[in-house]
Order: structure tokens, then C-alpha cells, then sequence
């Protein structure tokens, strides 16, 4: 069952809180970050859980960001695709021309941009694209270019494509990424969580010294892991999965009791993964500690490793972590822009990176979820004012979103808080403010 928490605030705090004037200038590119907290009571006593940070960039007049450059071998005469992204951080809508210029021994040919909406580094349709549709504010743009390398090359030339974006609001404003292409003559494996490509979390080779994530569990209960497998080298290879508490993949894999068990996009079960040179596979890793496990937390690690040379593999380093089945509490941080602070997000919410001008307003949706499977009780969900923006109350006086609590130093609200309240198994409420970025 799903609740709602009803916010309603005293008049005078309100309009002291939106009123404030006192907050410095917030400089382009700051980053405003948020964490809320929630207390709740179960059979073994008061505990306290965190939820995600959010962070909000603050932007600029006439600004952009594009994706930093990547880096792939591919055979000669083979086709590779660079994805790409630029971002509106200006404060209004622009559009950007897309261009590019290649250099190096190794030539490149039928060079052309694709929009890829959703990111998945594919071209969506073939129709080419020289620029951008216009972008609000904040808005992000994804596309992909697509090259041939020359018949023939040998191995180990290189080639530098260099993309550019310019701004046609202000053509001096651009940014630029470059893309590194490399004959080769073999498969190359990177091993990312929940995305794909060289930005994504665990990208580069290599183990990770911490956990790119950590999943919440109970014992006996399932969780699951999103990863890709990036193919950055020249040919096609299939790869073996394996998973480990052993970075080395020594001895016992994995604790008595659990399992690992890998599917690929459609759910199948899958033990190795086929993947062609220049592209990623999509793999969920199903992880279900122990009947028994003793709460805690344990490192796993995933492994891709060439079916034909073993020396070509890598490893992502996660973990999960375990706690008693009657004290689940999940906490999730969202957030989403609200350019005319009318207290309505302008997109979905997201737990992702978000881009937002001075005296424009962040939304923010906090959820608590009882996982467990007995009821908690007395719980409350805390967050503060991030540094750098004022709280706003939100929609038309009569339509406000919350009932605050303890909100109120020197005459600003610095922190929220809800009252106590029970949820049973997988009962759910949400808590929703706002904030106003200073200017």
C-alpha cells in the first residue's frame, strides 16, 4: 500500500523562508547536494538509515557540456560508433550545431551523427543529424557518430575524432570531445555497472578498490545487479561469467548457502556472454545470500574472461550488503527541475545528476519502503536545506505540499522533518519539498 504525506506549514514560516534574501550569489556550476535520513522503531530497537545523495548543477548563461572522449580498437575495415551527449547548462533554450574533424595515420571514412534518445550507444534510426533540435535549459541531447576504418590498416594506427558543439545562441560557446580510435587486431573487456561506456561507474580495467555499489538485502531474499560488458577491442570474443567474494577468484567463490546466477536482457539464464567488437551486453546478476546469513556486508566481485585467452578479462567490484528481515527500511532520494518554481517537477524524477539555473526551483521526492517483513514503527524522515538554495514552499498559497517540523533557524527553514508514523510490509510514503537555487 502506498501513502502520501500531506505537508502543510504555518503561514509565517513560509514566507519567511521564501522571502529570504540573504543568501550569497550562487556561482555557475555549483554542485547543490541532498541526503535525507529517517529513524523508525522495530523488535530490536531505534535504527537510523541514509538515503542516496542527489546533486543539482547550478548553470550558466550560454553554456554546454558534451561527454568526455572515448577510446576503441577496432578491426580495419570495421565500423565503430562513439556515443555522445551534449547538455544545455545555459539558462535558456539554445540549439548546437554538431561537427567534426579526424587526424592520425589511420583514416576514417562515411563519418555521419545519429540520434540515440535513449543512450544506449545505438543509433536510433539512419537518418543523419548536424545539429541538435533545441534544448531547454538543462535539457541533454544524445546521438552517436559513426565511422569505418580504412580496408587494409595496420594494426596499432590510430586516428583522433574530434566532435565539436557550438551554441547557436552564442556561436564563441562550444565544447569538444575527442574520440581515439585504434586498429587491433583482439577483443578488449571492460566490465561497468548500471550503464554503459568509459563514463559510467567501474569504468576502466582493473578491480575497483570500493563497491560501485551496494545493494539491501535480507537473508534469503534476492537483489540484483545491473552490468555491461564493454567489447572495446577489434574482434568478436565470447566471454565466461563468474562471480567472486574473492578478488582474486581463489578457493571457495562465494559464501556456503549463496548464489549468483547470471541473466541477460530477455531473462534468460546465461553463463557467458558473446559480444561484438565496438559494442556492450547487458548482464543482471541475481545475488541471494544465505537462509541464514548473518547480517553484514559482503564484496563480491563480477568477472568477464575470454573463452579462448584467459588473459583477457576484467573485474567490477560490488557488494551486498544484509540486515534482519524485520528491519528493511529502504530510503530513496529523487529529484527533479522546476524552472517557474510552481511546485510541479518539469520532468520525472530521477536519482541522476540533474542541471538547473539561479532563481529556479529543485523538487525533491523522498520515499520510505518497509522491506522487512514484520511492521515498523515511529518512523520519521529528516532532511536539511542544501547550502546554496532557499526553501520554497511550492505550488499557489492553499495548495502547499508538506507539514514541517523543527524548521526554523533565525527565521529560515534549515530542516524538515515528518512526524512518526508505522508502515507494514512493503508499505511505502513519500515526503515531497522544494528548494530554490539563490541567485
Amino acid at each position: 500500500m502506498k501513502t502520501r504525506l500531506t505537508l502543510v506549514a504555518a503561514a509565517s514560516l513560509l514566507a519567511a523562508a521564501n522571502g529570504a534574501s540573504a543568501a550569497t550569489p550562487t556561482a555557475a556550476g555549483t554542485l547543490i547536494t541532498n541526503q535525507a535520513t529517517a529513524t523508525y522503531t522495530d523488535s530490536t530497537g531505534i535504527k537510523t538509515v541514509e538515503s542516496n545523495i542527489v546533486t543539482t548543477m547550478v548553470q550558466q548563461v550560454a553554456s554546454l557540456t558534451m561527454n568526455n572522449g572515448n577510446a576503441k580498437s577496432a578491426a580495419a575495415g570495421a565500423q565503430v560508433v562513439f556515443a555522445h551527449s551534449v547538455t544545455n547548462t545555459g539558462n535558456g533554450p539554445d540549439t548546437f550545431t554538431l561537427a567534426q574533424t579526424n587526424t592520425g595515420g589511420l583514416a576514417l571514412s562515411n563519418i555521419a551523427f545519429y540520434l540515440d534518445a535513449d543512450g544506449d550507444g545505438a543509433a536510433d534510426n539512419q537518418v543523419a543529424v548536424t545539429a541538435t533540435p533545441q534544448l531547454a535549459a538543462g535539457a541533454t541531447y544524445r546521438f552517436v557518430a559513426v565511422a569505418t576504418l580504412a580496408s587494409g590498416a595496420a594494426t596499432g594506427l590510430t586516428n583522433n575524432m574530434e566532435v565539436t558543439a557550438t551554441s547557436t545562441f552564442k556561436n564563441t560557446v562550444s565544447a569538444k570531445s575527442t574520440d581515439t580510435t585504434t586498429v587491433g587486431a583482439g577483443a578488449m573487456i571492460d566490465i561497468t555497472a548500471i550503464s554503459s561506456g568509459p563514463g559510467a561507474k567501474g569504468a576502466g580495467l582493473g578491480p575497483e578498490q570500493l563497491a560501485q555499489e551496494t545493494k539491501l538485502t535480507t537473508a534469503g531474499t534476492k537483489t540484483e545487479f545491473v552490468i555491461y560488458l564493454n567489447n572495446t577491442g577489434g574482434s568478436q570474443e565470447t566471454f565466461s561469467l563468474a562471480a567472486s567474494t574473492d578478488v582474486n577468484f581463489g578457493g571457495t567463490p562465494l559464501p556456503p548457502g549463496w548464489t549468483v546466477v547470471f541473466k541477460d536482457a530477455s531473462g534468460q539464464v546465461i553463463t557467458n556472454a558473446t559480444v561484438a567488437a565496438g559494442t556492450n551486453f547487458k548482464v543482471v546478476a541475481e545475488v541471494t545470500p544465505a537462509a541464514g546469513a548473518t547480517p553484514g556486508t559482503t564484496d563480491i566481485w563480477f568477472r568477464a574472461q575470454s573463452t579462448t585467452n584467459p588473459a583477457i578479462l576484467d573485474r567490477i567490484h560490488e557488494a551486498v550488503t544484509v540486515v534482519a528481515a524485520n528491519s528493511l527500511l529502504e530510503l530513496l532520494k529523487f529529484q527533479a527541475p522546476d524552472a517557474d518554481c510552481n511546485g510541479e517537477p518539469d520532468t520525472d524524477f530521477t536519482q541522476e545528476q540533474i542541471s538547473a539555473a539561479p532563481n529556479t526551483c529543485i523538487r525533491y521526492k523522498i520515499v520510505a519502503t518497509n522491506k522487512g517483513l514484520t511492521t515498523i514503527t515511529a518512523v520519521t524522515i529528516k532532511d536539511n536545506i542544501p547550502t546554496n538554495t532557499t526553501y520554497h514552499a511550492g505550488a499557489a498559497a492553499g495548495t502547499l505540499l508538506g507539514q514541517l517540523l523543527e524548521p526554523v533557524t533565525q527565521g529560515l527553514v534549515t530542516t524538515l522533518s515528518t512526524t512518526g508514523f508505522n508502515l507494514g510490509p512493503n508499505d511505502k510514503n513519500e515526503m515531497n519539498f522544494g528548494v530554490k537555487i539563490n541567485p
